[in-house]
């Protein structure tokens, strides 16, 4: 029991940790649950707001009224008094929409009836902010990161300069020609397809090799014998074939 309540209050944590918390949490078994459970929290939460709020308000009003009524003529005093009694058909909504208690509720109730019902359809979900949250944070960290692995893989390349084409044997790789790049190509990844203006080729699985200049990615080229479907195809015209002897790659480390 005391698992299937923290799940209930834990379901509100972003769907992408669930599978940290469960088990012991029957966080998915719960998630129908936990929505109602936050659609109730905001009438919990709201109701008694709303009449103190309400209250507060015709309190206002009605001083307002009193100490204005005697200030105007008898006939006019009819629509003093309604004044008030308009504003006060807008009681709720302005609570809900320009009240923080009320804006509260408002999230409660719809965000919780939403996660119940995407939880019926098999699609649980955790609270929308605390997502959003989560989403953010982990989308900073990991650019970060990619930054600054980046930064550094740029700092073991050192400038960047021209392609250079050489032959698969000369670079020890069984292909037809290999592509020498100073920095990594978007894309061009195993099983591409390398169209030129005269021929098409299949890439290979690129390699990371220290070379005389830095860190250096081949790129092995396999020329295609038959036009085959392409499905990823990239166009690139290849440089002019190296005729200067060049050093045996070596693997980079890690």
């Amino acid at each position: 029991m005391a698992e299937w309540m923290g799940a209930v209050v834990a379901g509100a944590a972003p769907r992408r940790l669930w599978h940290r918390l469960e088990p012991p949490l029957p966080l998915a078994a719960t998630a129908v649950p936990a929505g109602l459970f936050t659609f109730v929290l905001g009438f919990v939460i709201g109701v008694p707001g709303f009449f103190a709020y309400a209250e507060a308000a015709a309190d206002t009003n009605n001083t307002w009224m009193l100490q204005n009524i005697s200030r105007v003529a008898a006939k006019d005093a009819n629509y003093l008094t309604t004044g008030p009694v308009a504003i006060s058909v807008l009681t709720l909504f302005a609570f809900l929409f320009l009240t923080p208690l009320g804006l509260l509720t408002t999230y409660l109730i719809t965000t919780g009836a939403v996660r119940a019902v995407s939880a019926m359809v098999d699609d649980p979900r955790g609270d929308p902010i605390l997502s959003g949250v989560y989403w953010g944070t982990t989308s900073l960290i990991a650019g970060a990161k990619r930054t600054s692995r980046q930064r550094a893989r740029e700092r073991l390349e050192g400038p960047e300069v021209p392609d250079r084409l050489v032959t698969g044997e000369s670079a020890g790789l069984t292909a037809d020609y290999v592509v020498i790049a100073s920095r990594r190509k978007p894309e061009w990844e195993a099983g591409a397809i390398i169209l030129t203006s005269t021929d098409w080729y299949r890439l290979g699985t690129p390699i990371d090799a220290d070379m005389e200049n830095g860190l250096r990615t081949l790129y092995p080229l396999t020329k295609l014998d038959a036009v085959e479907v392409v499905r990823r195809g990239i166009y690139y015209e290849l440089p002019r074939l190296s005729q200067r002897s060049m050093q045996k790659p070596q693997k980079a480390k890690g």
